[in-house]
């Protein structure tokens, strides 16, 4: 048979020979081959032990099972095993021939179909990864097969670091089980599932929302759950804010009831001030700077006293004459240093009080002018020397101005106001807090109405 195979394939192609499977392995773990013959009676191992571990470590070379027996059980285990043909001895030249051709054909199609695979989950991987949201495909263990960068970042991981992991890899236990249960209602319902869920990752806690559903392998078997995730952390949190500020009024209110009759007849004085748009002016300046210090991580007791101590900003301009106040043209000299006491007298008006409402009014009151480069009023004070309360009502005060009509000019665009608090970005304002409003530009419009 060997030289039966010689001669018919000799001429064509260059053949080794081996006279058991020992001798088969030391041949091919130093040398490539297209195609090998492996009879099945040989001396020691069978040649179907040849055949398994050349699909399983040589998947370049083609395998054509050699036998004396035509048994259709040997013959179906043979291409289970990955064989690429079977020869009956005895065989023909002619029939040697074709079969290895065949095979050769085969192999050819092979490589070039998982080149073609590799280099199409390459492009598949780079468009997930330039996806903004995480994207990624787990097994029936709910292990991850496949996860995009947005992925790998959200669990704190470099690339492909993520792959052959489970949630618990990098999420608490807890959420780690609650996860585990949603994808398990896609792998036994079949079915897509669209959940909202919160999940600790590290030290910090996350909200995605998420569409999962079933990943299907060739034969239409559910292989395991795909899945988009969206982060929509920062938008429940604004929410929940905003719902907060809901009440914030009610609950100022009843702090200005429990106070003493002085907070009362100084918030009416100061209110007689201000006409209609004006009332409009600082109820959304209020709400824009409790948006800031949520974002800014103050307690939601702090953000509250500052929604309702914002209004007051302005109270010491109850002793700024009309002819200033309402001045629809540019202030002169005299008049702007008029101007400027009223916030010397807001404070006055304020201080002195025992209510912490009171107490960061003045604060406001005194300090909201100044700039953060230490060029503003009245005390020319800089940087952190400005209480945060007070850096933070100068960006919305003046946010809300430039977007508001007045005597003087008409409402700017959004982007013309975006535009000029961020020029003013660590000369006028504090750099944190314009970066707070411009990263959330359309929360912060939204407040507005």
């Amino acid at each position: 048979m060997l030289r039966i195979i010689e001669r018919t394939l000799g001429e064509l192609y260059d053949c080794e020979f081996a006279d058991s499977v020992e001798v088969a392995r030391e041949k091919l773990a130093t040398g490539e081959y297209q195609v090998a013959l492996c009879d099945i009676e040989m001396p020691g191992e069978s040649g179907l032990v040849l055949v398994e571990e050349l699909g399983a470590e040589h998947p370049d070379t083609a395998v054509l099972l050699v036998t004396g027996i035509d048994d259709p059980a040997v013959a179906k285990r043979a291409f289970e095993l990955g064989a690429h043909g079977y020869l009956v001895k005895p065989f023909f030249p002619g029939q040697l021939l074709i079969t290895v051709m065949t095979a050769l054909r085969r192999r050819e199609l092979e490589i070039a179909q998982r080149a073609h695979s590799h280099t199409l989950e390459q492009r598949i991987q780079v468009l997930m990864d330039r996806a903004p949201v995480p994207i990624y495909i787990k097994d029936r263990e709910l292990r991850y097969l496949i996860a995009n960068r947005v992925a790998h970042e959200v669990a704190g991981m470099g690339p492909n670091q993520l792959i052959g992991l489970t949630d618990t890899a990098f999420m608490s236990p807890g959420s780690a089980s609650q996860v585990h249960a949603t994808d398990s209602r896609v792998l036994d319902s079949g079915e897509a599932l669209e959940i909202e869920e919160t999940v600790h990752v590290g030290d910090h806690e996350r909200t995605f929302l998420s569409v999962k559903f079933p990943y299907v392998d060739d034969s239409g078997a559910v292989a395991g759950i795909s899945g988009v995730s969206a982060d929509i952390t920062d938008k429940r949190r604004a929410e929940d804010l905003q719902r907060e500020l809901g009440v914030a009024q009610a609950q100022a209110i009843e702090e200005l009831r429990a106070s003493r009759q002085e907070t009362v007849e100084r918030l009416a004085r100061a209110i007689e001030m201000h006409d209609a748009e004006t009332g409009v002016h600082v109820h959304r300046m209020a709400s824009t700077a409790a948006l800031l210090a949520g974002l800014l991580g103050l307690e939601r007791e702090q953000v509250l006293l500052l929604r309702a101590a914002a209004p007051m900003h302005d109270v010491g301009k109850i002793a700024t004459p009309d002819r200033i106040l309402r001045k629809a043209g540019p202030l002169n000299a005299e008049e702007r240093t008029v101007m400027e006491q009223h916030t010397v007298v807001g404070n006055e008006i304020l201080a002195g009080s025992d209510s912490d409402l009171l107490q960061m009014g003045a604060r406001i009151a005194l300090s909201h002018h100044e700039r953060f480069d230490g060029g503003g009023y009245p005390h020319g004070i800089e940087g952190e020397e400005i209480p945060l309360e007070a850096r933070i009502v100068a960006v919305a005060d003046v946010f809300d101005a430039l977007l508001s009509d007045r005597p003087y000019r008409k409402a700017m665009t959004v982007a013309e106001a975006a535009g000029i608090i961020y020029k003013g970005r660590g000369t006028h304002f504090d750099p944190t807090v314009v970066d707070a409003l411009l990263d959330n530009l359309e929360l912060a419009l939204e407040l507005r109405g």
